[in-house]
């Protein structure tokens, strides 16, 4: 079987969708604006933050292990 991870390399039944898209040819494109892209990595920032000071940090559990060795 021609197959990669589970998936069949050459599928004999396809989603209808994909019938005319031919080899090679881009399946997904996005394009991100100069906006997009700020608002992005504000969002990715404020995530960030958000965890850092969740509790319990993980940052906590490490020096506690640290310490007691």
């Amino acid at each position: 079987m021609n197959a990669h991870y589970g998936y069949s390399k050459s599928p004999k039944v396809k989603h209808p969708e994909l019938n005319n898209v031919r080899a090679g040819d881009p399946l997904l494109v996005i394009r991100f604006t100069d906006e997009d892209m700020q608002e992005l990595q504000k969002r990715v920032l404020e995530q960030k933050m958000n965890e850092l000071f969740e509790e319990p940090s993980s940052y906590e559990d490490e020096e506690d292990e640290q310490n007691n060795l």
